[in-house]
């Protein structure tokens, strides 16, 4: 592998430990879609997300 290579899968790898993060953690596994209080995803999780 080439540094190209290696820069591209550090990028990839942040990227998707990010969106673990964000999704996980930051908001406790409440979806991170719109806010909207009609969309199905949302009617199955509870009120405080």
């Amino acid at each position: 592998m080439n540094l190209t290579d290696v820069v591209w899968m550090g990028a990839i790898i942040s990227g998707a430990l990010y969106l673990l993060y964000r999704s996980l953690w930051k908001k406790q596994g409440c979806c991170s879609g719109c806010s909207s209080t009609t969309c199905q995803a949302g009617k199955k999780i509870s009120k405080d997300c």
